[in-house]
């Protein structure tokens, strides 16, 4: 009877434990944030993918590889947790970085064409209308579909607008504002045009130099990021016992906790040292 009774007793925990991170606690909360980036990179890489289930499926895996490593008393599914869950916004960001940096180098012969566009036609958005099949992609997909928004109604400052919020490229957001700046104050928009073009120019010309003289620490800081796990691997590997007995002791979970926070602080210090703002 007392045995019924703690069973019914844990069920009820467990069930009640389960409803309150499912409901509105912490796990449903961690699934809209997932699912608002999510959507944010799918709307940046125009990707056809439903934001809100891969969301979900990412977190099912990740709870399914924690189940498995805790029933199983593994650590290598352990530590494929975080890789789970960190991986897919990985994978997101180098091609979102990737397309920005293609979209960098394209801005200045765009501005040079949407400049010359301008000289024979003063209206700007016959002049994105007239750059869209003269410009290569991934940046002909954005002119396209701010021509596209225009052509439906939009007002041509909110699709601008719009544009560089989901590009979120400084250059192109820079670039939008010269843009509605020079259209609003009435100057010699082509010839702005043409000197911003030249200023590109100049700064991706920096930025290359810069990325050059940076790629060396940026491979340091990815070896630096990667090295604990194969570490960690190489020492189950030869003795599957001493990383769970160091986390069976107390003293032993501290020195697990210091070094992950000094992993975690050196790779972020290193990547702060990398990266050059121009």
């Amino acid at each position: 009877m007392i045995g019924a009774i703690s069973m019914a007793t844990m069920a009820l925990g467990a069930g009640a434990l389960a409803y309150y991170l499912l409901a509105d606690g912490p796990a449903v909360r961690l699934w809209r944030w997932n699912e608002s980036v999510m959507a944010d990179y799918y709307s940046m890489l125009f990707l056809e993918r439903s934001a809100p289930r891969d969301a979900a499926l990412q977190m099912a895996v990740c709870a399914a590889l924690a189940l498995v490593a805790l029933f199983a008393g593994s650590i290598a599914l352990l530590m494929a947790v975080p890789v789970a869950a960190i991986a897919p916004s990985m994978v997101l960001e180098r091609r979102k970085v990737a397309k920005g940096m293609l979209i960098s180098e394209q801005l200045a012969p765009w501005l040079t064409v949407l400049a010359n566009s301008l000289k024979s036609s003063p209206n700007i958005a016959d002049a994105f209308s007239a750059s869209t099949g003269l410009v290569p992609s991934p940046l002909r997909e954005e002119v396209d579909l701010l021509v596209k928004e225009v052509r439906l109604g939009e007002h041509l400052d909110r699709a601008m607008h719009r544009s560089a919020d989901r590009l979120k490229s400084p250059l192109y957001s820079s670039v939008m504002t010269t843009l509605l700046v020079a259209r609003k104050s009435g100057g010699n928009l082509p010839k702005i045009l043409e000197k911003s073009s030249d200023t590109l120019r100049e700064m991706e010309r920096l930025a290359g130099v810069v990325r050059t003289k940076t790629a060396e620490g940026k491979s340091q800081t990815f070896v630096l990021a990667i090295l604990p796990f194969v570490m960690v691997g190489a020492l189950q590997k030869v003795d599957p016992t001493m990383i769970p007995k160091l986390a069976e002791s107390g003293m032993g979970q501290v020195i697990l906790a210091i070094a992950i926070a000094l992993w975690l602080g050196s790779v972020a210090l290193a990547y702060r040292i990398v990266q050059v703002d121009i």
